[in-house]
């Protein structure tokens, strides 16, 4: 027994380690256009989060792998992201903010000179690693925030600056997995389902490590849903408020919750997170930034693509009726579908339960991506975050298939690989297929209530 208890333990601390260094590489030594090295590293950490998440669940284990949880985003801390250059686009916001200029009336290509201390050569390097020179801003307010505090903080230096978010990145992380337990607590679910979130590969990379805004949003989203549940109506919608002033996706959210509580109630916590989110809006406000705002949205659904399903399959349709490309068209008819669908999930039937509750939440996320022109693979780690209260891992193996997109960075210009968007999206139809099937008498009972 002691052997096998001395064992036990040294393969723990081994696959520890082993993720320790691959995380490590991948902050560090990896650039995202090293595709196939990427790749076995990522196949081996998933893994390894597989593993240890099957072997490892038991109560003993749990201050050890919260430990490992911990020192798998503490070592990003110096990392400069070399996944994603949104990092540019943040500080160059940030930088106007601090300069007293909104940074959601020009477009970085117009700007040649920043009022204040910031140097030419600063300026340059921010716009010379910008993807998004032509376009305006599409970060909401508490986003903004973010940015000026770390521009603020690091004094015009792109290093301390990465430093900077990434520690307000930590805590927001540590305050979602605090949410987190509290959550599974009071839905009396095994505590060691957090490491299904707090270790998945895809939200370490793709939040702490290249520092995505989701990371915000969810830790307002899961705060809301704990005083939701507590009664604590107003402060939920508040924060709600702030999690849409993050990232607009938990807009989406409110049809359920308005099903869930009832029309009036459901009504007034909609109005509080809405005028919430308009009073943080505020310092920004005027003519121009809504009409940027709109184009933004605008280009995002009728110009963009990346990584889409149900789009990709209109679009070859499309292509093979008129011998073009429909964008302008199926732009227009995706939201249109996705919003119709997010309704018939919320309304369709009564929801009785908090946790049915959680998951027309999810299965509505779920659509909206369906019926998105683009997805990144960051997207994903909010159904990572909503999946661990529910029976549903399609989230899970998802957040390991998206990772494929990244074959996107092989070639100059930049070209999608068809066939692995094919793959995974058969294979996480094959997942959603199975679940659905093995879920299939409870979905029938909570759509016939």
């Amino acid at each position: 027994m002691n052997v096998s208890r001395f064992t036990r333990k040294g393969i723990f601390a081994l696959v520890c380690g082993l993720q320790l260094a691959g995380y490590a590489c991948i902050a560090y030594l990896l650039p995202r256009t090293e595709f196939a090295w990427l790749m076995a590293t990522c196949i081996g950490l998933f893994a390894l989060y597989y593993f240890v998440n099957v072997s490892y669940i038991d109560g003993a284990h749990f201050k050890l792998l919260l430990c490992l949880s911990v020192a798998v985003r503490v070592l990003w801390l110096t990392a400069i992201p070399s996944l994603s250059d949104d990092y540019f686009r943040f500080l160059w916001d940030g930088t106007l903010t601090n300069a007293g200029q909104n940074p959601y009336l020009q477009v970085p290509a117009a700007i040649s000179n920043i009022a204040g201390p910031a140097s030419g050569d600063y300026l340059s390097m921010l716009k010379s690693g910008m993807n998004s020179l032509p376009y305006f801003s599409p970060y909401p307010p508490v986003l903004q925030a973010l940015f000026f505090l770390s521009v603020k903080i690091s004094g015009y230096q792109v290093g301390l600056g990465v430093i900077v978010m990434r520690c307000v990145v930590l805590l927001a992380e540590a305050g979602s997995c605090y949410f987190a337990l509290a959550l599974l607590d009071y839905f009396k679910q095994p505590r060691q389902r957090l490491f299904w979130y707090a270790l998945n590969p895809l939200v370490v990379i793709e939040l702490t490590g290249n520092l995505h805004g989701e990371v915000i949003m969810i830790f307002f989203m899961l705060a809301a849903t704990w005083c939701f549940i507590r009664r604590q109506n107003f402060v939920a919608a508040v924060l709600l408020g702030f999690a849409i002033s993050t990232k607009f996706l938990p807009l989406i959210f409110l049809p359920a919750v308005v099903a869930y509580a009832g029309f009036k109630k459901g009504m007034l916590f909609s109005a509080v997170a809405i005028i919430t989110a308009a009073i943080i809006f505020l310092p920004f406000f005027n003519a121009l930034f809504v009409q940027h705002i709109g184009e933004s949205l605008g280009y995002y659904f009728q110009h963009f693509e990346f990584n889409a399903s149900i789009y990709y399959l209109l679009r070859w349709v499309g292509y093979d009726v008129t011998g073009f490309n429909l964008i302008i068209v199926f732009g227009k008819l995706m939201p249109l579908l996705a919003v119709t669908g997010i309704c018939c999930l919320a309304w369709y039937k009564k929801i009785t339960t908090l946790q049915h509750l959680l998951e027309r939440i999810l299965f509505s996320l779920l659509w909206y991506y369906l019926c998105s022109l683009v997805v990144h693979p960051w997207y994903i780690t909010v159904l990572v975050s909503l999946s661990i209260f529910t029976r549903y891992r399609f989230a899970l193996v998802w957040s390991g298939l998206i990772l494929l997109t990244y074959a996107t960075y092989l070639y100059q210009p930049y070209e999608e690989i068809t066939w692995l968007t094919a793959l995974e999206y058969t294979l996480l139809g094959v997942v959603l297929y199975y679940e659905f099937t093995r879920h299939k008498s409870d979905l029938l009972k909570q759509l016939t209530v």
